[in-house]
C-alpha cells in the first residue's frame, strides 16, 4: 500500500471512529466529551498544524527552544497530516508552482477532488523533502508515522471509543478539513491585499475552519513571517502562540 493510500485509510477509519464516539456521548448522555474534542482540536490544530507543520517547520519563521521543538514535534504527529517530511514537502512544492502546473493541489482540478485528497500523483524532488530528515528522530517519525498514528488510536480504543473518538480522531479530521479548506477557499474566493503571482485569496471562512490561517494572500505575498494576520480583525490565534509561548525573540 503506498503512502497516499494510507494516508486515505487512516482519515476514513478517523471518520468512522468519530461518527461512533459521537453517536455513544450523545446515547449516555456524556456531553462533556464534546468540549474535551474541542479542546483537543484547538490544541491539535492550532499548535499542531499552524505552529508546528506549517510555521516552524515548513516555513521556518520563527525559532524556538528545544522544549517546545519537542512539544511541537509530538503535537504534529497527532494531526495525521503526515510526518513533518512529508507534510512540509508538499507544502514548499505547492509554494513554488501555486495555482500553476505543479501545484499538488492545485484547485484548478476539481474543488472536491483538491478538499477529499485525490490530487494528481505527484512527485516531490528531493531538495523539498531533504531539509526535514536532518536528525534520527525526524526520520524514524517519517518512516514510521502511519504505524505510530494506527498505535495511538488502537491503544485509545482498547481504552475506551469515546477517548479515542474525541481525544484523537475527532480533532485528526477537523485538521484535516481545515487544512483542505486552504487548498481550495482561498485560491478561489475572498479579498486580495497583495498583488501576487497566484491566486492566492483572504477567506474568512477558510480562517474560522483551519484556526487563524485563512489569510492566505498575506501568507503567499510573506511566507517566511510567522504571522499572517496584519488587520485588527484577521485573528491569528497561531501567530499569539508563537508569539507568547514558543518564539525566541530575534529582533523580528
Amino acid at each position: 500500500m503506498n503512502t497516499i493510500h494510507k494516508f486515505r485509510l487512516l482519515h476514513v477509519v478517523n471518520h468512522i471512529v468519530s461518527i461512533t464516539a459521537i453517536v455513544l456521548a450523545i446515547q449516555s448522555q456524556e456531553y462533556f466529551w464534546f468540549l474535551i474534542g474541542f479542546l483537543c482540536f484547538l490544541w491539535t490544530g492550532i499548535i499542531g498544524v499552524n505552529v508546528s507543520l506549517h510555521r516552524f517547520y515548513a516555513h521556518n519563521s520563527f525559532k524556538t527552544s528545544r522544549l517546545g521543538e519537542g512539544i511541537l514535534l509530538i503535537s504534529s504527529i497527532l494531526t495525521s497530516l503526515g510526518s513533518p517530511a512529508m507534510w512540509c514537502s508538499i507544502h514548499r512544492l505547492h509554494h513554488s508552482k501555486s495555482d500553476k502546473d505543479g501545484d499538488p493541489h492545485n484547485p484548478v482540478h476539481g474543488s472536491l477532488k483538491t478538499w477529499l485528497g485525490f490530487w494528481k500523483p505527484i512527485k516531490i524532488p528531493k531538495r523539498f523533502i531533504k531539509p526535514f530528515l536532518n536528525s534520527p528522530t525526524k526520520i524514524f517519525i517519517h518512516n514510521n508515522y502511519f504505524l505510530i498514528n494506527w498505535f495511538i488510536l488502537g491503544l485509545l480504543l482498547i481504552i475506551d471509543m469515546k477517548l479515542a473518538g474525541f481525544v484523537y480522531a475527532l480533532p485528526a479530521i477537523g485538521c484535516f478539513h481545515g487544512a483542505q479548506s486552504i487548498g481550495v477557499l482561498p485560491h478561489k474566493w475572498g479579498y486580495r491585499t497583495y498583488d501576487t503571482p497566484d491566486q492566492s485569496r483572504n477567506n474568512w471562512l477558510a480562517s474560522i475552519l483551519a484556526l487563524g490561517e485563512g489569510w492566505h494572500n498575506n501568507h503567499h505575498a510573506y511566507p517566511g513571517r510567522w504571522y499572517q494576520g496584519e488587520r485588527w480583525w484577521e485573528f491569528d490565534p497561531p501567530a499569539f502562540m508563537i508569539k507568547h509561548f514558543f518564539r525566541i525573540k530575534n529582533g523580528i
